[in-house]
């Protein structure tokens, strides 16, 4: 067997060592350096003075502990890294290090003791600084998301590109009552109305080309298992040139009261334009009627102007009561303050509370109009004797509420034979109401004055507290 010419044992040949030589000048990336078994610099490369500030001739024969920080240690802290790397045969570390003119560097270490352990160690350190500073400023900056994720207001989540729940805030926990396992993946789902989940998940898809995720959709609320209206927005954190890798950072805000206002909106704005077509086809009968029973063009405008001033009463009562009920009693003091306001004394008015429905305030607020204006021209309250009571009541009639108005004038001289012609007042009253509000009415002209009873439906308790 042939033996080699390389020896496995013994010191390094003339050419290892150059080769070490030209290694330890040339890896400038790095300090390499000896110490004796005390610390004392033996050796020091290029990378050791360009990464350290130390010459050569500035730090050979010279402690090497100078590089650790007093405040990280200092001379114990380097005898201990000694001990560890004799105990263990090499001591890694992180740490601070700190250069000639007193600044400092982040360095990765490795101390190993020399194969001739009285010869002492080799050190090798490599500058992590940027790298160091990177991570304290990602750890600051996570740290900074998640106080800020877990105490705003806001639902707070992050996800994957397709919705993917990776994160979910304590405050989605609690609002959702689905915990942090169940929530992860596509389980948050579970809290999304089953009508809105479709909506919900196409619109991951459309956030990809937008750039933004944006939904509104009615999430469950664990306390009383509600569905509330959220709003929920999300972008992503980066841009990856794979998609599918970049994570999203959402919040999902509760706009419930707000989209309850926007439904009521709609609602009353449907309303306002069908009361607007209604209103236009009562003045256009009112004009028709008021044609007809006017003798000349002067009537005309005195009757029309008349009772188009009944009519903006009863419009200014639907628009305080913002579309709900309307008291029976609001409408007669409103027409009796119209007509009779100066002379209170003769007029009495009594009865309970009666919710007349808003489609039937308008008719009620016509009749009672003409009744007092009859009664101002000829009855009660053109009178000096005349007297004027209001009554009104309300009972169950079969299955619904009904009020029944009772008109009475006393104190009149009527004329003989009683009115020359009915007109538009009894037209109304006998024939309007009972077809359009399903009224009951009775209408006499007594020697003593006008008599009137009125029996109309109530609108229903429902209604009443909406």
């Amino acid at each position: 067997m042939q033996e080699s010419n390389h020896p496995t044992n013994g010191p390094a040949a003339p050419a290892d060592n150059e080769l070490l030589r030209l290694v330890f000048e040339s890896a400038t990336d790095f300090a390499i350096f000896t110490i004796d078994p005390n610390g004392i610099t033996t050796s020091w490369n290029p990378g050791a003075e360009r990464l350290l500030g130390y010459k050569t001739d500035e730090i050979i024969g010279k402690s090497a502990d100078v590089i650790f920080p007093a405040e990280e240690g200092g001379f114990e802290a380097a005898a201990e890294e000694r001990r560890s790397a004799l105990a263990q045969g090499r001591a890694e570390d992180e740490r601070w290090q700190m250069r000639k003119d007193g600044t400092r560097l982040w360095a990765s270490g490795l101390l190993m003791p020399l194969a001739e352990r009285d010869a002492g160690f080799v050190k090798m350190l490599r500058d992590r600084t940027s790298q160091h500073r990177a991570a304290e400023q990602l750890a600051q900056s996570e740290e900074l998301f998640r106080v800020l994720a877990t105490n705003i207001p806001q639902l707070v989540f992050r996800s994957k590109s397709d919705g993917e729940r990776t994160w979910a805030s304590p405050q989605w926990t609690i609002f959702s009552g689905l915990s942090f396992a169940d929530s992860i993946g596509f389980g948050w789902l579970d809290a999304i109305h089953p009508d809105d989940r479709e909506e919900t998940q196409a619109a991951w898809l459309e956030a990809r080309a937008k750039g933004e995720y944006y939904v509104e959709h009615r999430v469950r609320r664990s306390a009383d298992r509600e569905f509330r209206w959220h709003q929920t927005r999300a972008v992503p954190m980066k841009v990856s040139s794979d998609a599918d890798a970049v994570d999203w950072v959402g919040t999902m805000t509760d706009i419930h009261e707000l989209r309850v206002l926007q439904d009521r909106q709609k609602v009353l704005l449907a309303e306002l334009q069908h009361r607007r077509r209604n209103l236009l086809g009562v003045v256009q009968s009112l004009a028709r009627q008021t044609i007809r029973s006017s003798p000349s063009l002067d009537d005309f405008a005195d009757d029309f102007e008349s009772r188009l001033g009944a009519l903006s009463r009863a419009q200014g009562l639907l628009a305080q009561s913002d579309n709900r009920p309307i008291e029976l009693g609001d409408l007669v003091r409103a027409e009796l303050e119209a007509h009779a306001s100066a002379d209170v004394e003769k007029v009495t008015t009594e009865g309970p509370a009666a919710p007349l429905p808003a489609m039937s305030a308008q008719s009620m607020a016509l009749a009672l109009h003409e009744l007092a204006t009859n009664a101002v021209k000829y009855g009660a309250l053109g009178q000096p004797s005349g007297r004027l009571t209001v009554r009104w009541e309300v009972k169950n009639d079969q299955s619904r509420r009904q009020a029944t108005v009772v008109w009475s004038e006393s104190g009149v001289a009527m004329p003989e034979g009683g009115p020359a012609r009915k007109g538009y007042g009894s037209e109304l009253i006998e024939r309007a109401l009972p077809y359009q509000l399903g009224a009951k009415t009775k209408l006499r002209f007594e020697p003593d004055g006008v008599h009137c009873e009125i029996a109309v439906p109530l609108a229903s308790e429902e209604k009443r507290d909406d």
